[in-house]
């Protein structure tokens, strides 16, 4: 057995079904090792790509999501995915390859850890053949520990060497326990009792670590328990998406209306949330409200400004039934009265814009429109860029079944983070929701996702420009030149690639055109054309010259 075998039976050990992969000679033989096991191999077009779809892939599966790319410029390329993993807090155990020891003049050749290592993710060189096999369990171990990822390198002749040693080791599922349930300390419930005893105006917000089925219905049992609307932040959305008294997303994707209602809160009491500037709005989202902080890991400072008011160490769950239970003696109607039942209703309510300076189609039209046709068995992802505020105003849809990863700002994302849900998810249809900008970094996959027999729609809001920058260029009076391009065909792109392809100019064959997509099981493309006149409201806000 040569080595790279024995890596590939270590990786098989760990129970994987899926690897994201672009091969190089640093890692193709270990590759077709592992292929060979059974494992499903999805062949990408670009490294970014390959650890972008195990990230989206790994987020909807609660697993390890694993990728392969090669030493070198192989590694390089993966520099704008690994932060966004480390802050996303996605667990990847990433196959890197190293170049051959025996030429340190070889062309591919470069120190892999400082550049990863300066992402937030860890590099570990494995050099000892007596200690690889273990390090290869452990990498998976500490992975779902820290959830983060780990990028181990191999060089490729050391993996051509033999190997006699032992594979029956210690896997990660023998290694690592998951974390029981956090339960909160009475005397803290008992506190945070009294807080929301003495509120008026109370908004319970739900953040990522509160998404499970068991954490939700309890945050909404205690919602009603002590008359609380109920909120979301962005990763978090949908998960309150058929529950009266919804505010939807807290931050600077709400709602003009919601944001009304978060203004007039007195106390905020967020579960499983990270209180991201973001999600307060940079703290004029509820400028007079107090906070409640209940996590496995609650923060009073989030990025610099106080985020908290108190802090309750707890499981999601555990701290929500725990609340209820406190506060069942003398419930509360709080704030949930019909005229805020219809002030809720009103405020996810998407308005009727329809009308544009040059006559193409409104995003906020499209996204109505789409709000409308996509069935809740669909898989949505919302990318990055100026079109997402408006994909995020999608309130009806479940978050089971919508991803969004924003976590270091990058646009190009989409279509990786698709093939992910997609490989993750192969009974849903996948809609990915972008801008022309972003769907261009990696127009490329549209292949992998026809070679992959993926059922995936790509959307594209093509304004024919950067749409961020353009509006803030205009507003500060620069000239726009090199963020506006025109619009790309991607009806023909796509035909070219073998998928489907459809232009949009208007909205009123989207219905019909929906239901094709959905029968045919393949990937399709939509070129949608979007005005770029029509800056969004946190536009607006941050340049107030428009």
């Amino acid at each position: 057995m040569r080595i790279y075998e024995a890596l590939a039976t270590a990786f098989h050990r760990e129970q994987i079904t899926t690897c994201f992969a672009l091969l190089g000679d640093a890692n193709m033989h270990w590759a077709g090792a592992l292929a060979e096991t059974g494992v499903n191999f999805i062949y990408t077009r670009h490294e970014h790509a390959t650890v972008a779809g195990a990230t989206s892939y790994a987020r909807a599966t609660a697993s390890v999501g694993v990728a392969t790319v090669t030493c070198g410029p192989g590694l390089t390329q993966i520099m704008t995915i690994l932060p966004i993993a480390v802050r996303a807090r996605v667990p990847l155990v990433i196959f890197a390859g190293e170049a051959p020891l025996h030429k340190p003049w070889y062309n591919q050749g470069i120190d892999h850890g400082p550049f990863v290592n300066a992402c937030g993710a860890e590099y570990r060189s494995l050099h000892n053949t007596e200690t690889l096999i273990t390090e290869v369990h452990t990498a998976f171990t500490d992975a779902k520990k820290t959830q983060r990822p780990i990028v181990i390198g191999v060089p490729f002749d050391v993996q051509q060497q033999s190997y006699d040693g032992t594979l029956d080791q210690l896997t990660s599922n023998e290694q690592y326990t998951a974390p029981i349930p956090l339960t909160p300390e009475p005397s803290a419930i008992a506190q945070a009792a009294d807080w929301i005893r003495n509120a008026q105006r109370p908004v319970v917000l739900a953040g990522l670590g509160a998404v499970d089925d068991g954490a939700r219905q309890a945050l909404i049992t205690l919602a009603q328990q002590c008359g609380a609307c109920l909120a979301t932040t962005l990763p978090a959305k949908g998960l309150f998406h058929d529950q009266p008294f919804c505010l939807g997303v807290a931050g600077g994707f709400a709602t003009e209306g919601a944001k009304v209602i978060f203004a007039e809160s007195d106390l905020i009491i967020a579960f499983g949330a990270r209180l991201a500037s973001h999600t307060f709005d940079g703290g004029k989202l509820a400028p007079d409200a107090r906070v409640i902080h209940i996590d496995n890991n609650p923060q009073e400072i989030v990025q610099g400004r106080k985020a908290a008011d108190m802090l309750v160490s707890a499981d999601a769950r555990l701290g929500a039934e725990a609340l209820t239970q406190a506060l069942a003696s003398a419930p509360v109607t709080g704030w949930r009265t019909s005229q805020m039942r219809m002030r809720t209703e009103a405020a996810l309510t998407l308005p009727d814009d329809n009308k544009t300076p040059d006559g193409h189609l409104h995003p906020m039209a499209v996204i109505k429109t789409l709000s409308e046709i996509i069935p809740h068995h669909c898989h949505i992802i919302n990318t990055s860029g100026h079109s997402a505020y408006y994909t995020a105003q999608m309130n009806k849809h479940p978050q089971s079944h919508y991803t969004v990863i924003r976590d270091f700002g990058a646009i190009g994302n989409g279509t990786s983070f698709a093939m992910g849900i997609a490989c993750a998810h192969p009974e849903r249809p996948v809609v990915l929701l972008d801008g022309d900008g972003s769907a261009l970094m990696h127009i490329q996959e549209l292949d992998t996702m026809h070679r992959h027999n993926m059922h995936v729609l790509v959307i594209v809001l093509n304004d024919g420009a950067y749409g961020s920058e353009v509006h803030k260029l205009r507003a500060d009076g620069v000239t726009d030149e090199g963020s506006v391009f025109g619009r790309p065909d991607f009806a023909t792109i796509g035909k070219g690639f073998g998928l489907a392809g459809q232009t949009f100019t208007e909205t009123t064959d989207m219905a019909s055109s929906m239901e094709a997509f959905l029968a045919d099981n393949t990937a399709a493309v939509w070129d949608v054309h979007i005005s770029d006149q029509i800056a969004s409201p946190q536009i607006l806000k941050a340049h107030r010259a428009i």
